[in-house]
């Protein structure tokens, strides 16, 4: 009955109608096409395996995280082999419970950092579930599951580490394979620079950015972004933090030689804000040595940024 109506409908249709109907269609087809190429990598990961104080496995135990930040649970159950796994997690530190009939409660912190996978083991001691041991841990330097080269810089660098101009690319020094390039003074990331030939700041043209899993790559042409060519409109405030990750890394990060995927802050189960005023000026700095030698006035330098952010629980 529904697919008679349906015909019937058609057939009555204005052929304005069969235009907006195909139009629709080829949108979503479209959409469909460009979805595969989209980098959405905004998350991370948590896994690990369950087992008794003997190593043997313990299948069926039920798993559940918990964002200290937000309060977001989710819940699992280890498999037949013990393992357990959430695939995506926003970055941020976690508290992991697993409990099962006839074992303690075992409670463990975690750190989630974008595009990294977290392997978090837990051993459950025999005893009553309501007593509760609590596991302490710190994220170990190799990853033997991945086979890809990254580096995260994490908020804590980002806000202690001093930054001229504000721009959090620049961090991308404190990795493996990326430097100053000696011709534009530009961040090289896996030797492909960026200048006034490529149209593109820091390796942007040659290397893949995204801010919150959208694609941020962008020229700076004729000023278009701002005149201190910074390749997006995200200040140093906005990041919570950055992954940046050289060939070889997982296809899902897309094309380039590297690849560098910030997440922006959010907000938490508490109101929370901060205020930044930066100022740059000559009147507190030093002439050059070489235009003292040759007689010239120090040259004028006036830069002031500012700004605030303030985030919070939705209620």
């Amino acid at each position: 009955m529904i697919r008679a109506f349906t015909v019937q409908a058609f057939r009555n249709a204005p052929p304005s109608a069969y235009c907006l109907a195909l139009c629709a269609v080829l949108v979503v087809l479209a959409n469909c096409v460009l979805l595969p190429a989209q980098n959405l990598v905004l998350t991370g990961a948590l896994s690990g395996r369950v087992t008794d104080k003997s190593g043997a496995v313990v299948p069926g135990a039920s798993v559940v995280v918990r964002n200290l930040g937000t309060g977001v649970t989710q819940s699992s159950e280890a498999n037949h082999a013990g393992l357990y796994r959430f695939p995506a997690l926003m970055p941020g530190t976690y508290s992991v419970t697993a409990s099962i009939k006839g074992f303690r409660d075992v409670q463990a912190l975690v750190r989630v950092q974008v595009g990294n996978t977290t392997v978090q083991d837990i051993k459950l001691q025999v005893g009553a579930s309501t007593d509760t041991v609590r596991v302490s841990g710190t994220t170990p330097l190799l990853r033997p599951e991945e086979s890809s080269a990254s580096t995260v810089i994490d908020r804590s660098l980002i806000e202690e580490l001093p930054l001229n101009g504000r721009k959090y690319t620049n961090f991308t020094v404190l990795t493996p394979n990326t430097s100053y390039d000696g011709d534009t003074g530009l961040v090289s990331v896996a030797g492909q620079q960026g200048g006034e030939d490529s149209g593109y700041a820091n390796g942007n043209g040659s290397n893949a950015f995204t801010v919150d899993g959208s694609n941020a790559t962008n020229s700076y042409f004729a000023d278009i972004v701002g005149r201190n060519r910074i390749p997006y409109l995200y200040g140093e405030e906005a990041i919570q933090e950055f992954q940046v990750a050289v060939s070889p890394y997982t296809a899902v990060y897309g094309g380039g030689a590297g690849f560098v995927n910030a997440v922006t802050r959010s907000g938490g189960n508490a109101f929370h804000g901060s205020t930044f005023y930066y100022n740059r000026n000559s009147a507190t700095g030093a002439n050059d040595a070489l235009d003292n030698a040759a007689g010239n006035p120090k040259p004028e330098d006036a830069l002031q940024q500012f700004g605030a952010g303030v985030g919070g629980p939705i209620r």
